[in-house]
């Protein structure tokens, strides 16, 4: 019996030994796999992280490339408005120059030909109805035939203005 217990115990350690080899064995390579992953994730995470600054950095360069653009337009811009503006003030002095009273008789009398009127030309209208422009300040004239600009008459006037004030007041 001793050899049989004897070889029982052989096969019992050795396959004891073989199984917790394996088992050492598959936990080693189950820690290689862990390792490879998380390296392998830390290295994507790295390259992410990478990408994601160098990425954010183009984004600000192209903006500000952008607005530089935007500014030189501005400038550009601002430029041809001075220009612009300077040809506005030389084309108002060419017409305020023009439009003077000597320039513009001048005109008349040697283009047109117009000459200024004889005495015996000038007809004068003489008429009894006085046209008064501000009926308030001129209140002295009361004469029937005095016709406001409105139309209205001054007498009319002046009543419509009393019923205002007995309303008011």
């Amino acid at each position: 019996m001793s050899t049989i217990n004897h070889y029982g115990t052989y096969d019992y350690d050795e396959m004891m030994h073989k199984e917790i080899v394996y088992k050492a064995k598959k936990i080693k390579d189950n820690n290689e796999i862990k390792k490879n992953k998380a390296s392998i994730i830390n290295r994507i995470f790295a390259v992410l992280m990478i990408v994601m600054v160098f990425g954010s950095m183009a984004y600000l360069l192209i903006r500000y490339a952008e607005i530089n653009e935007i500014k030189y337009k501005n400038f550009e811009l601002k430029q041809e408005i001075g220009s612009l503006s300077i040809q506005v003030e030389e084309l108002k002095y060419k017409i305020d120059s023009t439009m003077g009273l000597k320039n513009i008789e001048n005109y008349a009398v040697d283009k047109l030909g117009m000459q200024y009127p004889q005495e015996y030309q000038i007809v004068y209208l003489e008429s009894q109805t006085k046209y008064v422009l501000n009926v308030e300040k001129n209140s002295e004239v009361l004469d029937n035939d005095v016709i406001a600009i409105d139309g209205s008459t001054t007498k009319e006037r002046n009543f419509v203005a009393s019923i205002i004030d007995w309303f008011w007041n």
